[in-house]
């Protein structure tokens, strides 16, 4: 027989619905007592720990006790105090350990957290334990926690550069906001093998060397680290009222940016269209 003490009734009624869900089938009895234990009698243990209580255990720290533990790395550890700025880096941390930013080199490196949880109860768990769930937390699940600390240092480096991005782009539109128009309206045109070329309205492309007569020496000594001076230099100094942006891929991090400096001045087309559209300056 296997009794887990835990901290409150809720705890306890929450891990045991977890539980019930998990018995269907298997030969395991669930008693829960004095709404705070849980005790579970079965026939085959090696099945019940596969099948129930360690995979129910795992689920719960996951969905109802991770949030609160990297919120208080997050506060107690890296000292941001700022709920709105915890709630950004929570919700960057879970895109990476649920593994939706493939593309950060730290974050590859990570092993899988639910399996340091799992070997933490492979080791503790045995037949006839009598154990308190607080206590199991706070002594035996260092190598967990230090992991959900790896996964949020990861995510504020993460928050940071988000955050000097915004910061970037806001003072690009702020720039725009009181630049004279130079050029009304431009074509950006993004090959995948190619690259960005510039045309004007009427389809005649635009020469790297007069992009570069375009940019405005003042704004890019503004931004001597951050600025493109390729393709985003130009185009902000030209400060034009319409941009077409003729792409297939939508989601490349340039057309992002350029979208989310021009905003509504930019229209996104098909690289087809490109080549089909002879008379843009017509529409």
């Amino acid at each position: 027989m296997l009794e887990i003490f835990f901290g409150s009734p809720k705890e306890a009624k929450t891990i045991y619905s977890i539980f019930r869900s998990r018995c269907k089938g298997l030969d395991s009895e669930l008693q829960l007592l004095n709404q705070r234990s849980i005790k579970i009698n079965s026939k085959t243990w090696n099945i019940s720990l596969e099948q129930i209580i360690i995979p129910g255990l795992v689920q719960f720290m996951i969905e109802y006790k991770e949030r609160q533990i990297l919120v208080a790395i997050i506060r107690e550890k890296y000292y941001f105090l700022v709920e709105e700025e915890q709630q950004q880096i929570i919700h960057i941390a879970q895109s990476i350990i649920e593994g939706e930013r493939k593309n950060l080199p730290r974050a590859q490196k990570l092993s899988p957290r639910d399996d340091i949880l799992r070997a933490a109860f492979e080791q503790f768990l045995r037949p006839d334990l009598h154990f308190s769930f607080t206590s199991f937390q706070k002594f035996r699940l260092h190598e967990y926690r230090e992991k959900l600390r790896e996964y949020v240092e990861v995510a504020i480096e993460e928050y940071k550069l988000e955050q000097e991005y915004q910061s970037f782009i806001q003072s690009l539109r702020d720039y725009l906001e009181v630049k004279e128009c130079v050029v009304e309206w431009i074509l950006i045109v993004h090959e995948q093998n190619k690259g960005y070329c510039v045309f004007k309205r009427n389809k005649q492309e635009i020469s790297e060397h007069e992009l570069k007569k375009y940019i405005d020496k003042g704004f890019v000594d503004q931004h001597p680290m951050e600025i493109d001076s390729d393709l985003l230099a130009p185009i902000v100094s030209m400060a034009p009222n319409r941009i077409s942006l003729y792409t297939n891929d939508p989601f490349d991090g340039m057309v992002q940016t350029i979208h989310n400096i021009f905003q509504e001045r930019v229209d996104i087309h098909s690289y087809q269209e490109f080549s089909l559209n002879v008379n843009e300056d017509k529409k």
